[in-house]
């Protein structure tokens, strides 16, 4: 799973250039940070599945990696809408990329051991702002709790 995950958010795989591969990091962070908070408290475990996520998706120190995550609640605090998060995905991600990142946002919703209405609800949206097919969607929360 770590090295899939690693391919897939690998700045080759994104664009190319450092500069992209962190936009990217950024943007995951704050669709993931928006998930745990979704449902209006953050448990400890959904943050150490966003923080284990961005890890190995980005070879992240823990400097780095605390960085990117007050970075992103930075983020989320101040959006007023997912537009601009949701835009640089559909403008930089492939279908691929956009089918793992759902996996790893049903498993931020689910690393509590409970799914809220809240966080269900924006999954859906955001899986309908990303572009993921519904059988996409499914399938990799299937997926996810067969694997529990």
């Amino acid at each position: 799973m770590k090295s899939f995950l690693s391919r897939l958010f690998s700045p080759d795989s994104i664009a190319g250039s450092t500069h992209t591969a962190q936009s990217a990091a950024l943007v995951v962070a704050q669709l993931l940070i928006e998930i745990a908070r979704s449902d209006l408290k953050v448990q400890d475990e959904e943050l150490a599945v966003v923080r284990r996520h961005l890890s190995e998706a980005y070879a992240l120190s823990e400097a780095q990696l605390d960085e990117l995550v007050a970075e992103a609640h930075r983020k989320v605090d101040a959006a007023t809408s997912l537009y601009d998060t949701v835009k640089r995905v559909n403008d930089t991600f492939s279908h691929e990329q956009k089918a793992g990142l759902m996996r790893v946002l049903w498993q931020v919703a689910y690393a509590d051991g409970h799914l809220d209405a809240h966080e269900e609800a924006l999954l859906r949206r955001m899986a309908d702002l990303i572009y993921v097919p519904h059988e996409v969607f499914i399938r990799e929360k299937l997926r996810l709790l067969e694997a529990q």
